[in-house]
């Protein structure tokens, strides 16, 4: 059957959303999380790996500014071109798979929903983690169909660039050898050299990883975090892991997973015996199998969800479309789920009713216990902006005379070296639980001279009741450590705590080798 006009359709609406995102991308603050994945691919930061993460999305970011400067707009057009590009290979693959209207409503729906609506509004692990997922789909589905060998290395690249994303991701090459061995008729293929040059291919990814993790400035803490960080060495928690499952109820529309939990119960054995959704849905289940079990330990990562519910957004979306051209009732409860996910969308997009979240950076990031940084668009009634802290800071630095700030969380110290003038390197707190990039960079204790004087700015979730103290270490560095007891910050803005250190005498500042192992710990600060 032909359908006219769907291929023109689609590109005047990627297009279109890709102007779209241009402008939304500078209407707000950049997350802490960015901030910080700004912060390491900044000037000489850029990196071959990280202590937490891989150097695929520091690497973008470093290009995007490389166009556009240190603005919103620099840091996040990589995630707009990434979704509009996801969306052409999503019609691309639906097209050649099924017909240009179906793959016209694929796009739609991957549009409107509010996990990808939301994730491309920021350039995380979650845009990288998409768009390679979109890449190694396309891929493996013309490798597997033609058998030719650039579309096997094609596929194994995108593999081993997720790997530099996330470690977790290798889950992607489990699915795809699962996809051969879970039908009797495909389990022969398994000795086709090409898949396992694939394989291999992805696996040379992992050669900067080991040549960083093998260097110098990690040799002090490896044997000892490493042999405490296993998968699953924390403690069980129903309440963490049933959270989790919740946000990605959420974050895909409630109404929309249950369309899709309906659509993978219709096809039954069809998914298994049809090489198209086969293929689909093995590159989906594992890594969603463990992201939901993992969540039940603490170490749930929500950024790596949205990649791998790609291929099952691909199967619903050309099921749905299929059936109603042939079905009315189909195609109404279609129209209804697709109004009620770009409702849902539009209202998390909207920062006059979704405001900022007390984190600071125009949405709020929720830290998990295993430490991730969770971001979202969630309801709050106190507007806070970097731009303000910045501003304070930059006055009393004025007032004060003071030539070093420190801050307590990583997040904090990247947003206010993004957003003060000239971008200067922001320290943070030494905290002996965990390990951050920034305790492989220069402390404060290593770069400040005798009687230099200090701004240290901390974050309380409760204005009426301030928070702890700075460490141990600030407090004897410093041989005066007082709050500040009126910053200059507006009303809504009071939700940060600032301290005059003056005169430094010590040099209690520690390096990643002098952080002493905390089991409960490591594993929030190693590569997931």
């Amino acid at each position: 059957m032909v359908h006219p006009g769907y291929r023109k359709r689609t590109i005047f609406l990627l297009v279109a959303l890709l102007l779209v995102r241009f402008w939304f991308g500078q209407t707000f603050e950049l997350s802490g999380q960015e901030a910080y994945l700004w912060l390491q691919g900044h000037g000489t930061n850029l990196s071959p790996a990280y202590w937490e993460r891989g150097p695929v999305v520091p690497f973008l970011i470093r290009v995007g500014t490389a166009f556009f400067g240190d603005t919103e707009l620099g840091v996040r057009w990589p995630a707009a071109v990434i979704c509009c590009t996801t969306g052409f290979i999503l019609f691309y693959l639906a097209r050649h798979w099924f017909n240009a209207r179906a793959a016209f409503w694929t796009v739609v729906l991957f549009i409107i929903i509010p996990m990808y609506a939301w994730k491309f509004s920021f350039m995380t692990e979650a845009a990288a983690s998409i768009g390679l997922m979109a890449l190694a789909m396309v891929a493996f589905s013309l490798a597997i169909e033609r058998d030719q060998g650039w579309c096997w290395l094609l596929g194994g690249a995108a593999c081993g660039l997720a790997l530099l994303v996330a470690m977790p991701n290798a889950w992607w090459v489990v699915g795809l050898l699962l996809y051969f061995a879970a039908s009797p008729d495909r389990r022969a293929r398994l000795h086709e050299s090409w898949l396992w040059g694939s394989i291999l291919l992805t696996s040379l990814f992992l050669a900067p990883l080991v040549w960083w993790w093998r260097g110098p400035q990690v040799a002090d803490v490896a044997h000892t975090r490493i042999l405490n960080a296993w998968p699953l060495s924390h403690g069980f928690s129903l309440n963490q892991g049933f959270h989790f499952i919740g946000l990605e109820i959420f974050y895909l529309c409630p109404l929309l997973f249950i369309v899709l939990v309906v659509v993978l119960e219709r096809l039954g054995r069809e998914l298994w015996e049809d090489p198209r959704y086969g293929l689909l849905v093995c590159l989906a289940a594992p890594g969603l199998i463990w992201q939901n079990f993992a969540a039940f330990f603490h170490e749930g990562r929500l950024e790596l969800v949205p990649a791998l519910f790609l291929p099952l957004v691909l199967l619903a979306g050309c099921y749905m479309a299929r059936l109603a051209s042939v079905d009315r009732t189909v195609a109404w409860i279609s129209g209804v789920a697709l109004a009620v996910a770009a409702t849902q969308s539009l209202a998390g997009l909207n920062p006059f009713y979704f405001a900022a979240k007390s984190d600071g950076h125009g949405f709020e990031i929720r830290r998990t216990q295993s430490g991730e940084n969770v971001t979202g668009f969630y309801a709050s009634k106190r507007q806070i902006s970097w731009h303000n802290l910045a501003d304070a800071v930059q006055s009393l630095q004025r007032d004060l005379g003071a030539t070093l700030i420190i801050a307590d969380t990583p997040e904090t110290a990247s947003a206010l070296s993004f957003y003060l003038p000239h971008n200067p390197f922001v320290y943070v707190e030494d905290k002996p639980s965990m390990i951050t990039h920034f305790d492989f960079w220069p402390g404060y204790a290593q770069s400040a001279s005798p009687n230099d004087s200090a701004l240290f700015i901390s974050h309380t979730t409760n204005p009426e009741h301030p928070a702890d103290p700075p460490s141990a270490d600030i407090l004897k560095n410093f041989a005066s450590v007082t709050p500040i007891d009126d910053p200059p910050l507006p009303d809504f803005d009071k939700s940060w705590d600032l301290w005059n250190c003056q005169n430094f005498i010590g040099s209690g500042g520690q390096t990643a080798g002098d952080v002493q192992t905390n089991p409960m710990h490591d594993s929030d600060a190693l590569p997931k």
